[in-house]
């Protein structure tokens, strides 16, 4: 769903509502200007934001050396 700013002005309480099912687009001059979402949408994004750095953080403390996909394949001899 998307609406230009005019429209947004117009139809406010619509895309409030609206962005209880989904994320509303508002639009200026044909580009994104802003993104509207449910407050259960945006915390659940916080959330997972908040795991992947999580996650981020253990793989970046472990002490295992590592290696770029495409090299191990090579080692392997899995390109061919």
């Amino acid at each position: 769903m998307s609406y230009s700013i005019r429209e947004a002005k117009a139809k406010l309480s619509e895309i409030v509502r609206d962005a209880e099912d989904q994320p509303v687009t508002i639009s200026n001059h044909g580009k994104r200007a802003a993104i509207v979402l449910s407050p259960e949408r945006y915390d659940g994004l916080l959330e997972e934001i908040e795991d992947l750095r999580d996650r981020l953080a253990v793989h970046e403390s472990r002490d295992e050396p590592t290696m770029p996909f495409d090299k191990l394949v090579a080692e392997l001899g899995l390109n061919d």
